[in-house]
């Protein structure tokens, strides 16, 4: 397998992996969006995106993204004051941790995007 080749793997794999993950925020926002901001009802931060619920898929995906970059940067949320530290500790650990998976891993395909760019772009493969 030539380095051509398996750039083109690498971009396939970036492109089908974001999909992915777009399906399951996707999933999130119209299945659990409720049930994320039951958990963190006390936090301020989180207080604006309660009128998401009756919204668009959109704008749920939107809020969705917003609630687990809280969750996620949680001790500057805490910090900050958007997050209340008793609804961080009492928030389901299993949605915590698909909130946290999903956003590593769009920051981590993102990253990945800007490398294979500046790849593509220094070998001459992308003009």
């Amino acid at each position: 397998m030539s380095a051509k080749d398996l750039y083109f793997v690498l971009v396939i794999f970036n492109i089908v992996a974001g999909i992915a993950v777009l399906v399951f925020r996707l999933y999130i926002a119209n299945f659990e969006l409720a049930k994320i901001i039951a958990g963190v009802r006390n936090s301020p931060g989180v207080e604006v995106y309660k009128s998401y619920l009756d919204r668009s898929l959109l704008s749920r995906s939107f809020a969705v993204v917003n609630v687990a970059a809280i969750v996620f940067f949680y001790k500057k949320s805490i910090k900050n004051g958007r997050l209340d530290e008793g609804d961080y500790d009492n928030f389901p650990s299993s949605l915590k941790f698909r909130l946290k998976a999903m956003y590593s891993i769009t920051l981590l395909l993102g990253l990945m995007m800007l490398v294979l760019f500046a790849l593509g772009k220094y070998c001459g493969w992308l003009k």
